[in-house]
C-alpha cells in the first residue's frame, strides 16, 4: 500500500517537472522513411555496417572504399550516439565527439583491430559481438578475398587485451565466396551466405553449446551445413542478420521493387516463416543491402534498422541509411 501511495504521489511531480523543463515527449518514434547518415557517408561506397547491440554510444563499423578512392574496401568505423529530444520529439543519430575516457579507450582498441585486419584485398561484412553479455571482450567477424574468393575470419580482444590473432572459421569456408556471418540469439548457430550452390543462399550450422563462443569459432570438428530453404530463392539471398527470432536479409528475387530489396522472416515454433518484403517505403527500384537491426529500449515506439542503398539523393555510390521498423517481439 505504501509503495502504491508513493507512486501516485510521484506522478504529478514527474508531470510538473516535464512542464517546467519544456518536455512535451516521453517517447521517440524513429522515422518510417529512410534517413541518410550523412556524417558517416562519403562520395564513395559505404555499406555493410555492424554495431554492438548494447549502449546508446557505440562504434558503427562498415565497409568503405574511400581510403583507396574507389579501389579496395576496408572496414572503418565511426563512434556514434542516439539523441532524442524530449522538447521536440526528434530522434537523431550523431557522431560522438565528447565521451568519457573508458569509452574512448575501449573503442580506440577497435581502431587497432581494423588496422590489423585491413589489407590490400577487400574486407566485407563486419559483425561485432561480445564474447558474452556485458563483457568487454569483443569478437569481430568479417570476410576478405585474399585467397581469391571470400573467406570468413575473425579477431578478438580476449580479456580486453589488444586484438591479436586473425583466424579463419574453417567450417564456414569453401572454394567459393562465403561471407556475412551472423549469430542467432543464443550463439548456438551461425548463419552466412555462400554461392557454392551456383547462386547466393543463406546457410547455417549448429555450434557446440558446451564451448565458449570463442572456442566455438576455433572448433574444427565436422559440422553439417544446412541450406535454409524457406528463406532461399532461385536468385541471390544474402546478408542475414538476426535479432532474437527476427531475421533481416537482402535478396534480388522476383517480386521486389528492383535490384536487391530488404526482407524479413520470423522464427515461430522453431521454424523460419516465408520471407516478407519490407515494402515500398523502405525499398526502391535501386539496391538496398546488408540490413542490421537494433532493438530500442524504453522511450522508443519502434526499433532501428540500418542498411545501405545506392538510390539517388545520396553522397555517392552506396550510402548508409537508418529507418524505424515495427517493434521486434522478445
Amino acid at each position: 500500500m505504501k509503495k502504491l501511495l508513493t507512486i501516485l504521489l510521484l506522478i504529478p511531480i514527474i508531470y510538473s517537472c516535464n512542464k517546467i523543463f519544456g518536455y512535451k515527449y516521453n517517447s521517440a518514434t524513429i522515422s518510417s522513411s529512410p534517413v541518410n547518415l550523412e556524417f558517416v557517408n562519403s562520395e564513395y561506397d559505404d555499406y555493410n555496417s555492424t554495431s554492438p547491440i548494447l549502449g546508446e554510444t557505440f562504434p558503427l563499423c562498415f565497409s568503405s572504399n574511400r581510403n583507396s578512392a574507389g579501389g579496395e574496401y576496408d572496414i572503418i568505423y565511426k563512434l556514434i550516439k542516439f539523441h532524442f529530444s524530449k522538447s521536440s520529439g526528434e530522434f537523431q543519430i550523431e557522431e560522438e565527439t565528447n565521451t568519457n575516457m573508458s569509452v574512448y579507450i575501449r573503442n580506440f582498441d577497435l581502431h587497432h583491430a581494423l588496422r590489423k585486419i585491413n589489407s590490400t584485398s577487400d574486407e566485407f561484412g563486419p559483425y561485432l559481438t561480445r564474447r558474452f553479455t556485458y563483457s568487454d571482450s569483443r569478437i569481430l567477424l568479417y570476410a576478405n578475398n585474399e585467397s581469391g574468393n571470400f573467406d570468413i575470419k575473425f579477431t578478438h580482444n580476449l580479456n580486453n587485451q589488444e586484438y591479436d590473432t586473425i583466424a579463419s572459421i574453417s567450417y564456414l569456408n569453401s572454394s567459393f565466396d562465403d561471407y556475412y556471418p551472423a549469430l542467432n540469439k543464443d550463439s548456438s548457430q551461425i548463419y552466412w551466405c555462400s554461392n557454392r550452390n551456383g547462386q547466393f543462399d543463406i546457410l547455417n550450422v549448429e555450434l557446440d553449446n558446451s564451448l565458449d563462443l570463442l572456442d566455438r569459432l576455433y572448433d574444427d570438428s565436422e559440422k553439417t551445413i544446412r541450406s535454409i530453404d524457406v528463406l532461399n530463392s532461385t536468385s541471390d539471398d544474402k546478408c542475414p542478420f538476426i535479432m532474437e527470432d527476427f531475421m533481416v536479409f537482402a535478396s534480388d528475387r522476383a517480386g521486389g521493387f528492383g535490384g536487391f530489396d530488404l526482407y524479413y522472416s520470423e522464427k515461430i515454433n522453431g521454424e523460419w516463416t516465408a520471407p516478407e518484403n519490407f515494402g515500398a517505403e523502405i525499398n526502391s527500384e535501386y539496391d538496398e543491402y546488408r540490413p542490421i537491426i537494433r532493438p530500442q529500449e524504453q522511450g522508443y515506439t519502434n526499433d532501428l534498422m540500418i542498411f545501405s542503398s545506392n538510390r539517388p539523393g545520396g553522397l555517392g555510390g552506396f550510402d548508409l541509411y537508418y529507418v524505424g521498423i515495427e517493434k521486434i517481439k522478445f
